[in-house]
């Protein structure tokens, strides 16, 4: 899994996924990594911890994924947890997991992963989690974009681009005793009222080309609020001795469609939406995550019906 850092620096704009310029990040409508989740954010030596990510692709492609960990990187980035990689002489030894429908693993935190972490460092100490999901056959080979993955089209062979696949990572925080829980959601609504999972709301939609929310008739536009449980605003003093308070957003996402805000703050959710004509007859997904301070992930999903 050796590469340069200089190669890994200049791909860190693919991680999670890539969006048209011309279009808001919003809109989900090629393969993306919309979040990765881990059910102890705040882990302790010895644990086992669960990561899970959000992964959509329009064409329901198989995905193939790649997991591999890395114990106190320098930061959080992608390439100083490839340079410890490589730094322990095992890269191959680094991946944990390697197979189609992997977007849930587990990984098992060392027992000794503060033990040679100074008490001065240990706010610093964790486990970089990369993942690589490919919408095709995945091999632990350096490719032409210069990761240490390799993805082919199936049937083809031919070697899918950067921006075809998706290789990102996500942070374990490791702690003696502290725990940091993931943000949850109390409600979600639609223009005020409830909007249980299951419920496919019909909606109208917006006669124009571009996306820009203000010039669509309020007539069409719809307020969806994702509010967050007030347990999820957590604050205190962690084992470092460290007053915190966490800071709270939430990410809006849809196959389609024009979002007032791409993203809001948990004090302040509501956000607006308004479909757009090209989506007529279509059933739209919706996506609503969740993120606090120290790395606490959630989402919701819900679904629309565009007349």
């Amino acid at each position: 899994m050796k590469t340069s850092a200089t190669a890994f620096a200049c791909l860190l704009p693919l991680v999670f996924g890539c969006t048209d310029a011309l279009e808001p990040g919003t809109k989900v409508d090629s393969f993306r990594v919309l979040a990765q989740a881990v059910d102890v954010p705040y882990a302790h030596p010895g644990e086992t911890v669960k990561v899970t990510a959000l992964s959509v692709d329009p064409r329901a492609r198989p995905i193939t994924w790649a997991w591999a960990s890395c114990l106190n990187p320098n930061d959080t980035s992608l390439t100083s947890c490839f340079e410890r990689i490589s730094e322990t002489g095992d890269p191959e030894g680094a991946v944990f997991a390697l197979g189609e429908g992997l977007d849930s693993v587990e990984l098992v935190v060392p027992s000794d992963a503060l033990a040679e972490v100074p008490v001065a460092a240990r706010a610093f100490a964790g486990i970089g989690v990369i993942s690589a999901a490919c919408p095709g056959d995945l091999s632990l080979e350096q490719g032409s974009s210069g990761l240490p993955f390799r993805c082919e089209e199936p049937g083809t062979g031919r070697e899918l681009a950067a921006d075809e696949f998706i290789v990102g990572i996500k942070r374990v925080t490791v702690r003696e005793t502290e725990r940091n829980a993931n943000p949850s959601f109390e409600r979600v609504t639609f223009d005020g009222t409830d909007w249980p999972a299951e419920e496919i709301r019909e909606v109208g939609w917006c006669d124009q080309d571009d996306f820009v929310y203000d010039t669509c008739p309020d007539t069409e536009k719809h307020a969806l609020t994702a509010t967050l449980a007030p347990e999820s605003f957590e604050a205190g003093t962690d084992e470092l001795g460290r007053s915190f308070e966490e800071q709270l957003v939430i990410q809006y996402y849809a196959t389609e469609g024009i979002f007032e805000d791409e993203v809001k703050t948990g004090n302040e959710p509501q956000n607006g939406w308004v479909a757009r004509k090209s989506a007529s007859g279509q059933t739209l997904r919706l996506w609503f995550v969740a993120r606090d301070s120290r790395g606490g992930v959630t989402w919701a999903e819900r679904q629309v019906r565009v007349r």
